[in-house]
């Protein structure tokens, strides 16, 4: 069931700076990193539900005064973008939008796969760039609960900044209420010192948006299945240069890049085991945060993008081709170090010409790419603004193509993604059993389960008995063709005693109607039913 959001009102306040900021401060440098980063947002949004004690009234002031104090730290994000060299911080002040929005209950939303709709709860349209660095957008539903919506530039800051500066924006508005007047250390603004900007002549800057139509859509993998997959990629690690054990999410993206190749194996004649002879090149970006590989480790709170991406082209080999995968990516990440940072840094002129080249070649069609990123063990369930840690944190729908995002679960017991990919490389993960297999229950029969509570119906999902009939490769029996995919995980709810199935005849499914003859008194009953009225009268009239 797709989720209906409609903001019924909105409005717009610039919130600025508590204190000004000093002059000798209205020159933010951008760093390298910042001036190869994307010219695009990043969406987030953390959910809240009712607080119950607070009015919306209150929550939105609770807000707007610490967010217009820790500015007073975080000043760059009340400024302005300027040319991709700098940011002019003379407190022009950050948009907040408030937005009353009328659909089903907070719960239903947070239920809900349709990651598209979430992008109704953002103060920007995330194709439209500009010079803002932040906007901010509180949604408030009609059950109490209600969600911040945030668009952080990523021209200057990067995911773990931005996980940060929510975080300081709610430790600020923790003080505010306690009466204390702590001061929330700010961030670390070194980045332009340890990347000094480069002249860019020539460097159009990369632009996530697509033109293509792409789909984004939320799976959540399962803790133990990502955990066992993990150790199964370990054993490829012994002839590795590295004898580091492969992450959960290193391990997923290597599996999910066996998906995905294999996949455009099919439909693609030229293959990549001799990829010097082929017209397309397939390569796997690796996102990392560089703060960790320098040493001493930069502190989280390090402003900016500290960033890098780890590639590689794996070859295919008898079906190895994900265990490469692993060996290939954890031997590049091994190799970024101080001396890959001051290399990196003297070689610039070549960095630049190898991103020319690879923008080239993409826009070409010669290459393409699969975008790994992660904001797992961020922080990212620790913003408490007074009224607890939020029920969900998320992104939204973005127009990149092949890219996928994870993050934790707010349990911690599975990997949450996000998947941006064209139609028919989406529907092709959605029918492969493998991915099928290491999913967690869906998120519909969740949300189908919390709207029978709400109603107070009995916890009895019907549906035809036939269904539930699988084979272990069930995505092209014949018996379901005519099913959504993802209803092929209601089996395991039934087998775990969450649901009850209960056989409906066909001549009791008013549907039938439509697609089978029916006995003249079962067709009147339905048609009553759908309420056209009686067929004879309608016939006759």
């Amino acid at each position: 069931m797709k989720i209906e959001v409609e903001v019924i009102s909105k409005s717009v306040e610039m919130i600025k700076p508590s204190s000004p900021t000093p002059n000798h401060l209205h020159h933010h440098q951008l760093s390298f990193l910042d001036q190869l980063a994307p010219h695009a947002y990043i969406p987030f949004l953390f959910f809240y539900e009712s607080t119950g004690t607070k009015t919306i009234t209150q929550i939105s002031n609770i807000l707007k005064t610490s967010l217009s104090k820790i500015l007073s730290q975080y000043y760059p994000f009340a400024g302005r973008v300027k040319h991709n060299l700098f940011v002019h911080c003379s407190d022009q002040g950050v948009p907040f939008f408030e937005s009353k929005v009328k659909s089903q209950p907070l719960s239903h939303v947070i239920a809900s796969p349709f990651v598209s709709e979430l992008n109704k709860l953002l103060p920007y349209r995330l194709g439209e760039v500009t010079e803002v660095p932040l906007g901010v957008q509180l949604n408030v539903f009609d059950c109490g609960g209600f969600a911040i919506g945030l668009c952080v530039s990523h021209r200057i800051a990067d995911g773990l900044t931005s996980f940060t500066f929510v975080n300081r924006w709610a430790a600020q508005a923790n003080c505010d209420a306690q009466g204390k007047n702590n001061i929330i250390v700010g961030p670390d603004f070194s980045a332009a010192s340890i990347f000094p900007p480069k002249n860019m002549d020539g460097y159009l800057g990369v632009s996530l948006v697509n033109k293509k139509a792409i789909v984004t859509k939320r799976f959540v993998f399962d803790g133990p299945k990502v955990e066992a997959l993990r150790s199964r990629y370990e054993e490829s690690m012994k002839f590795s240069k590295t004898q580091k054990r492969p992450s959960k999410v290193e391990a997923l993206s290597a599996f999910l890049w066996n998906i995905f190749l294999a996949s455009r194996r099919k439909t693609d004649c030229v293959g990549i085991s001799n990829q010097s002879h082929t017209q397309t090149l397939y390569m796997v970006v690796y996102i990392m945060d560089l703060r960790s590989r320098f040493d001493p480790p930069l502190p989280q709170h390090a402003f900016g993008n500290y960033y890098r991406a780890a590639t590689a082209t794996p070859t295919l080999v008898n079906g190895e081709e994900s265990h490469r995968l692993v060996r290939q990516v954890l031997e590049e990440i091994e190799n970024i170090d101080n001396n890959y940072m001051r290399r990196f840094q003297e070689g610039y002129r070549e960095h630049l010409d190898f991103m020319r080249k690879r923008m080239e070649r993409f826009a070409k069609g010669e290459l393409v790419t699969l975008t790994f990123s992660s904001v797992c063990r961020f922080p990212i369930y620790d913003a408490d603004f007074g009224w607890g840690k939020p029920a969900w944190v998320s992104m939204a729908a973005m127009n990149v193509n092949n890219q996928i995002v994870f993050m934790d679960t707010k349990n911690g017991d599975g990997i949450e993604s996000y998947f941006s990919l064209t139609e028919e490389d989406m529907a092709k993960f959605e029918l492969h059993k493998d991915f099928i297999a290491l999913l967690k229950s869906p998120v519909e029969t969740k949300y189908h389960a919390s709207t029978v509570e709400e109603a107070d119906l009995d916890k009895r999902l019907v549906m035809e008995y036939k269904v539930f009939q699988f084979k272990p490769s069930t995505v092209f029996h014949s018996r379901i063709k005519h099913l959504d995919t993802d209803y092929h995980f209601v089996r395991k709810r039934v087998q775990q005693g969450d649901l009850d199935v209960a056989y409906v005849p066909t001549h009791e499914q008013t549907t039938d109607v439509l697609t089978k003859g029916l006995h003249s008194p079962t067709f009147i009953k339905h048609c009553f039913n759908l309420k056209p009225g009686n067929p004879v009268e309608i016939e006759g009239g």
